[in-house]
């Protein structure tokens, strides 16, 4: 199949400056998503689009394999065409390592058939061990517990990233589950049965399973339009913004599980993935855009829109995206710092 013609895919003129095809994508995005009347093909193809248009190397080799005019500085206007390089990673078509991802998610990356099947149980549903059958339909589990009377701000934005989650990425998964609030080490009982807090206390904010697939989360709000990211810091408006060593805790989270499992005579094949998504104040899914310098755009934390169309690609790619793993979601849920009953 031949490849589209990005600039009409953004609606664009091959000659546009930098603002004019970044407003273009910001539209299009919105225009394109499924929750706007858009196909999830048509949103794919803007997030190509994008990916190559809106980095200044990729846009220029991509002009020339094309014959396509490049602009002068007056048509570019005072700061020149390819001022400014804002990527951001395509759904699924990113190769993630470093602090932030422990995986690697190859470009191109395929929404498996089984995605879209009903949701095929492990054990079956006539075997009520090791999960009831409400909880195992349950797609949510786990709530953060209350600090202060308002809550704290941290707890807002985790709040407002289950909410996308439950949203856009297990509304179009029905085998996925999500997991908040998770503790990554082994929870033990004490003689009287009851739970005791693994020392440390280590937590995932946010853990999606689907097959055995696994996608741990965190989330954080960005008060800047822009930001930069080199591979290693997140910065915004002269700041740098810690981020979470997420292969660190996925690593130990998926030893834990691991454990557990064969506890329980089980081995699954864990594949595991991370994700950090950047939230804007004004609720814009589209920002802030990440500005990539010398590192794969896939390396990159995400706009809250661009990570939920890649988490929800990277768990419906498994052959197995159908499949309800019980036992894995007993062990998830006995990781809950505040778990809930049936």
């Amino acid at each position: 199949m031949s490849e589209p013609d990005f600039y009409a895919v953004l609606q664009v003129a091959p000659q546009a400056d930098a603002q004019s095809l970044r407003a273009a994508y910001r539209r299009r995005a919105r225009q394109t998503h499924p929750d706007q009347g858009g196909s999830a093909e048509e949103f794919h193809q803007v997030q190509l689009a994008w990916e190559t248009l809106g980095t200044p190397e990729k846009r220029a080799a991509y002009d020339r394999s094309r014959d396509v005019p490049r602009a002068t500085d007056d048509d570019a206007g005072a700061s020149g065409i390819y001022s400014r390089s804002f990527t951001a990673s395509t759904s699924g078509a990113a190769s993630a390592r470093g602090q932030n991802g422990t995986d690697s998610r190859r470009r191109g990356t395929s929404r498996s058939p089984q995605a879209d099947q009903p949701p095929r149980y492990e054990p079956p549903l006539s075997n009520p061990e090791p999960l009831s059958l409400t909880l195992t339909s349950q797609k949510v589990h786990g709530e953060f517990a209350a600090r202060g009377l308002f809550g704290s701000r941290s707890q807002r934005v985790q709040q407002h990233t289950a909410a996308l989650l439950e949203k856009h990425v297990l509304g179009q998964l029905p085998a996925a589950r999500l997991f908040n609030d998770v503790l990554l080490d082994p929870v033990e009982t004490d003689r009287r049965g009851r739970r005791r807090t693994p020392r440390g206390d280590q937590r995932a904010e946010h853990v999606l399973l689907c097959g055995q697939t696994l996608v741990l989360v965190a989330s954080f709000e960005v008060p800047a339009d822009a930001v930069s990211w080199d591979g290693r810091a997140l910065r915004a408006r002269g700041k740098t913004i810690p981020l979470p060593n997420l292969s660190a805790a996925v690593r130990r989270l998926r030893g834990t599980l691991k454990e557990t499992a064969r506890a329980a005579g089980d081995a699954p094949a864990l594949q595991t993935h991370t994700q950090v998504i950047l939230h804007s104040p004004d609720g814009d899914l589209f920002h802030p855009v990440v500005e990539s310098r010398g590192v794969p755009s896939g390396a990159a934390p995400l706009p809250a829109g661009r990570a939920l169309s890649l988490i929800t690609e990277t768990l419906a790619a498994s052959a197995q995206a159908n499949m309800v793993d019980r036992h894995l979601m007993t062990a998830l849920r006995d990781q809950l710092a505040t778990p809930d009953v049936d």
